[in-house]
């Protein structure tokens, strides 16, 4: 069995999910804690970070589903339901502060555990 051990938490003001286009209108902070924020050294090098976290509010999965209006499998779409309840989202660093940080376009709600934080880099993440 797997085990993650979250390294920060979101904040922002969706208590609940949303539509994620709704989310990634409003800015977010993503705190990270303390005993990892040593991490977080030169992160501002970086115009985006790709954002790994635990969709904590979701549950049951479906393999195959309608989405946007057409049937697709689970790993064909970017549905919240999943086997494993884990999302990535890339988004735009606006600035730091200590160990929170204020980003633009992550799709996560309040209170959302941070699993990993990476650069995001042209020439390894487009395809």
């Amino acid at each position: 069995m797997f085990q993650f051990k979250a390294v920060g938490i979101v904040k922002n003001d969706f208590k609940e999910p949303v539509k994620p286009a709704k989310i990634r209108e409003k800015n977010s902070q993503i705190i990270i804690y303390e005993e990892f924020s040593e991490g977080l050294y030169k992160i501002e090098e970086n115009d985006c970070l790709q954002v790994v976290f635990y969709l904590h509010k979701s549950n049951n999965f479906k393999l195959k589903g309608k989405r946007h209006g057409k049937e697709l499998g689970v790993f064909a779409c970017r549905s919240p339901h999943r086997p494993n309840s884990i999302a990535v989202t890339t988004v735009k660093l606006l600035r730091r502060d200590k160990n929170h940080l204020f980003v633009e376009g992550l799709d996560a709600i309040d209170k959302t555990p941070i699993i990993d934080i990476k650069p995001y880099v042209s020439q390894l993440d487009e395809c």
